[in-house]
């Protein structure tokens, strides 16, 4: 009896064997198609990452050009008189400035140099920089407010601006603070 199951057990494993190998190339196609996905999934991310890790550095950037030009602005107004009117217009106190129109701190080319400020924006690097001036309004109680008030002949709104593209997308930083004649 022992010998004729024997081939049965034959027939068997050689039946087992092949159908065995067919799921085995299954499963490599599966595992390839599995880790190919995981892959494109891992680099896409690391693509954002690199993205998003670049817009904070240059927003970082944009931001202490913004506070370096607030900087310059504050020891301008404590070196220059608030109503000062200078021919030039590089001098003027921040009383007479123009309002409403870009301008930029630059420091002179004198001995000993000073902050003066220039028409228009200045770039630096991938960004440009400009700052505004702008007069204020009080109401009764001393508030600054949008209109309706008095104007404040000794408090400016100072907005500075940094601009820059990234991937072809225009980006903005800015910041606002009021600069009043202390003295």
């Amino acid at each position: 009896m022992p010998l004729a199951l024997q081939p049965k057990e034959h027939l068997f494993m050689l039946k087992h064997q092949t159908y065995s190998k067919g799921i085995s190339i299954i499963e490599l196609l599966v595992v390839i198609l599995i880790l190919g996905v995981g892959i494109a999934g891992a680099l896409s991310f690391g693509v954002f990452s690199l993205r998003v890790a670049s817009l904070q550095k240059q927003t970082t950037q944009a931001a202490f050009l913004a506070q370096d030009a607030l900087e310059a602005l504050k020891n301008y107004r404590d070196n220059t008189g608030w109503n000062d009117n200078d021919p030039a217009n590089q001098y003027d106190g921040l009383g007479v400035v123009a309002t409403g129109t870009p301008l930029h701190p630059a420091l002179s080319g004198g001995s000993p140099e000073r902050w003066q400020l220039l028409l228009g924006q200045e770039t630096i690097g991938i960004f440009t920089r400009d700052v505004v001036a702008e007069p204020i309004e009080r109401d009764g109680a001393d508030n600054i407010v949008e209109s309706g008030g008095t104007i404040d002949s000794d408090t400016r709104k100072i907005t500075v601006r940094v601009t820059w593209q990234e991937r072809k997308t225009a980006r903005e930083f800015e910041t606002i603070t009021y600069l009043s004649n202390w003295r």
